[in-house]
């Protein structure tokens, strides 16, 4: 087993030390004819550790179906390529699924890889479970370990290495943090999109931060006079710079943007073409990419990789980055210039291949945007890490699966964590049958009132607390506790009957993390300047608010529809009492939709409102509770389209506070698929009806955007559209523009077809062409721009659902006078 060179000098062969530190990953390694459990840990006193755990077994859980002898159970086998597999050992348990007492046998077996091929055997004869556990995650969930948590770890040292004797959580924080190094690739691309067999890796950047100290530099193999450039001989030596790099000091979590999918993978292939061996790994193991659902991830033994990318788009999805919603595209550009550090140098990716060939200037151009990049990412890095590592601590996962997880995978983990506490089976995946047959029969969603459109003054919004959480914390909704014959019970609306008294899991499991949140958020309105408090309520928040939509989830092992559909009915119930309320009390509730509600004060006071809100509260569950958002000045509710009744759209509209804070949901400025100039033309004629309450701005807003799209002084970067072509570009039926400028691009020889399909498509309307799509070509390649589609089908959509409330007709903003109405 390898280990690292101050190991392999170190002495004390058999005697037994104390080491303090944070788990930061779990494997496995091979050894002779076993497998050893193997733990990367952060000490405190800045060195890494790799300590093996050799007395963990693997096994799965079986539960007959009928009843059989031990010995009959010992003595199943299969058999594959004359290797006979059978158990090692068995032990008897009771356990429980799905509220259904079990006698379950724990199954062992020599190695994990037998794991899937004994129970694959044994499901003839009974019914296998949790055979599809990675054995590191059985480890992790067998053990109750948590990363970034501190432990007292109790080893002896052999000629192997470090071998554990025990591990004892302890109070307080880590005094060194992992060692991290940012990174980024450059590479010749003079075909655009550039190819692994041909095109060289041609500068890498990176920035660290290790051992207390902290640099950066630009690795290359041509001379660049600037004094962070290293220069090496070629492409080879290149590659081997940076693993030197990596391994000098001694780096615990490497991170690129986009590096699973681009930069890792072409430093492999171009290793490959090399004959090189590329291998960032720090104990024995290879560099190597892993599928993991719908992403890749990259494995490197003894060290953590995350890709920012991912991260980034999980932020986004789940909401916990208000920033990042109105985000065309996740580039890390666009990222770093949303969380508000600035501009980042800028360079033509098409012309990357260009200041490579070019003279002393272009070379260090390209230097500086190499570097920059990699300064970037650690910026983009240190905002939203410390998110992805509280919730490595509060589910239990390591960092490097929550780094590429979905917020149900999250939830799940956290189930099977606490599974063995409850003596749950872990419920097995569903097939794909189940699956289809769980798609077919979807749940019925929240309570919506559509509001009628126009503009409003002094509303009051609230918000019930964490609604679908408390609910199911109030009715203990469980798939578990779900009875037919139970003598204490709550009945849904949908009239399912959950058990008062049985103890289960979710509604445990929510209401331990919702109290937790509670904690923290207390500490935190002390401490605002605390990242890591921040961040803690965040990653709670994002868990708990995940466990309804876990439950209604087709792949989910604890699917169940009944659960699902009695909290949505919850829901529902609980809204529309409320409304009822308000509106006895006199109030015009105007819009409500999955858990709020926005009302209408007219004469009222402010205290009455509290008062009111206080009164419900008084009749709700203890765990639920309705809480007051903010008082409104303004609000702005549009229709939908082609309405004529007066109806307004749902979760469109927006609203100013008393204090100015805008809050905008549904209108094109979030969105991607609307040009700038009619996004930006859009916010500014909100911000002159809610801030200012003149129409008379609003339009003038619109009339001057028009002026300036007919006299050809809007800039291009500006008109540019962006879609997703989400499939090859000859899969489609139906003619895009987006489809159309690709096409072109693509044929014209200026784009490759790698670098257009299932990309991001920006793409501008021109003056040239019969059609919109024949009009439409890439941003890069557009010379001008047609302003009447500008004008007709961006900016007066974007904001006619607004102006006509204020009576005033398209027309009249396009000049062309005042066209009065009946």
């Amino acid at each position: 087993m390898a280990i690292s060179e101050r190991e392999k000098t170190s002495d004390g062969s058999g005697k037994e030390s104390t080491i303090e530190g944070i788990l930061l990953d779990v494997d496995y390694v091979g050894a002779g004819d076993e497998v050893h459990i193997r733990m990367l840990i952060k000490g405190s006193d800045g060195k890494s550790y790799e300590i093996v755990d050799p007395s963990f077994k693997p096994y799965f859980y079986f539960v007959p179906q009928r009843r059989m002898t031990d010995e009959e159970i010992k003595n199943t086998s299969t058999v594959e390529q004359s290797l006979v597999i059978r158990p090692t050992n068995i032990e008897k348990e009771r356990r429980s699924i799905f509220g259904k007492d079990v006698d379950a046998y724990k199954v062992f077996v020599k190695t994990p890889s037998f794991v899937p091929k004994l129970s694959s055997e044994m499901q003839h004869i009974g019914e296998c479970y949790e055979f599809d556990i990675p054995f590191a995650k059985r480890y992790v969930l067998d053990k109750g370990l948590f990363p970034f948590v501190l432990y007292e770890i109790r080893v002896t040292k052999q000629k192997q290495g470090y071998i554990l004797n025990s591990m004892k959580e302890l109070g307080g924080t880590i005094k060194a943090q992992p060692n991290l190094l940012c990174f980024d690739i450059e590479v010749y691309n003079p075909l655009g999109m550039p190819r692994p067999e041909i095109d060289p890796v041609i500068m890498i950047s990176y920035v660290y931060s290790a051992n207390g100290k902290s640099g950066k530099g630009v690795l290359t193999w041509k001379k660049i006079d600037k004094p962070y450039v290293e220069t090496v001989k070629g492409e080879a030596e290149l590659l081997k710079r940076f693993i030197d790099i990596v391994m000098e000091l001694e780096i615990d979590i490497v991170t690129g943007y986009n590096s699973a999918n681009f930069d890792i993978k072409y430093m492999l292939e171009r290793a490959r073409k090399l004959k090189i061996d590329f291998d960032v790994s720090r104990f024995d193991g290879t560099t190597k990419l892993e599928r993991h659902g719908l992403v890749e991830r990259v494995k490197c033994a003894g060290r953590v990789h995350v890709d920012m990318y991912l991260v980034v788009r999980f932020i986004a999805v789940v909401g916990a980055a208000e920033h990042m919603l109105k985000l065309n595209s996740y580039t890390l550009k666009n990222v770093y210039e949303a969380i508000g550090k600035g501009k980042k140098v800028a360079v033509e990716k098409t012309s990357i291949w260009k200041l490579w060939d070019g003279g002393r200037a272009e070379l260090e151009e390209l230097a500086d945007y190499s570097l920059n990049d990699s300064e970037a990412l650690t910026e983009v890095y240190n905002t939203f890490m410390p998110i992805m590592i509280e919730l490595a601590r509060t589910t239990g996962d390591m960092l490097t699966d929550v780094a590429v997880a979905t917020a149900g995978q999250l939830v799940e983990f956290t189930l099977m964590r606490y599974a063995h506490d409850f003596k749950e089976l872990i419920p097995n995946k569903p097939d794909e049958t189940e699956i289809r047959r769980r798609s077919m029969n979807p749940i019925e969603g929240a309570y919506v009132k559509t509001p009628d459109h126009g503009i409003y003054e002094n509303l009051a919004v609230f918000d019930f607390r964490g609604l679908y959480p408390s609910i199911i914390i109030s009715h203990n909704i469980d798939p578990s506790s779900i009875c037919t014959d139970c003598a204490n019970y709550y009945t849904s609306p949908t009239g399912i009957k959950f058990d008062r008294d049985r103890e289960s899991i979710v509604p445990t499991i929510l209401k331990l993390l919702i109290e937790q949140r509670s904690s923290v958020k207390k500490e935190y309105k002390k401490n605002p300047n605390n990242i890591e408090l921040g961040a803690r309520s965040q990653a709670l928040k994002i868990v708990s608010n995940s466990f309804y939509g876990y439950l209604g989830y087709a792949r989910s092992r604890w699917y169940s529809r009944d659960c699902a559909a009695s909290v949505t009915a919850y829901g529902r119930q609980y809204i529309k009492d409320t409304i009822a309320q308000a509106e006895q009390k006199g109030y015009r509730v105007l819009y409500s939709d999955t858990d709020s509600i926005m009302m209408l004060l007219g004469d009222r006071k402010k205290d009455d409102t509290i008062a009111f809100m206080k009164s419900v509260n008084a009749l709700l569950p203890e765990t639920m509770e309705l809480e007051l958002e903010d008082f409104y000045t303004r609000g702005v509710f549009v229709g939908k389209k082609g309405e004529k009744e007066g109806l307004g759209a749902k979760k469109k509209y927006a609203l100013i506070s008393e204090t100015g804070r805008i809050k905008i949901r549904g209108f094109e400025l979030v969105r991607r698929d609307w040009s700038r100039v009619a996004r930006d033309t859009q916010r500014m004629v909100l911000e002159a009806i809610l801030k200012e309450g003149s129409k008379e701005k609003a339009a003038e807003v619109v009339k001057e955007t028009v002026k300036k799209l007919k006299e050809g002084k809007v800039p291009i970067k500006e008109l540019v559209i962006n879609t997703q072509l989400r499939k090859a570009i000859d899969a489609y039926d139906a003619k895009s523009p987006e489809l159309a400028a690709a096409k072109k691009a693509v044929q014209k020889g200026l784009k490759t077809r790698d670098e257009v399909e299932r990309a991001v498509i920006g793409y501008v309307i021109t003056r040239h062409g019969n059609s919109v799509s024949d009009r439409a070509e890439l941003e890069e390649f557009a010379q001008d721009y047609d302003p009447d589609y500008y004008i007709n089908h961006q900016v007066l959509p974007a904001t006619m659902k607004i102006l006509k409330e204020l009576d005033f007709d398209e027309d009249e903003l396009k000049g062309m006078g005042k066209q009065n109405r009946l």
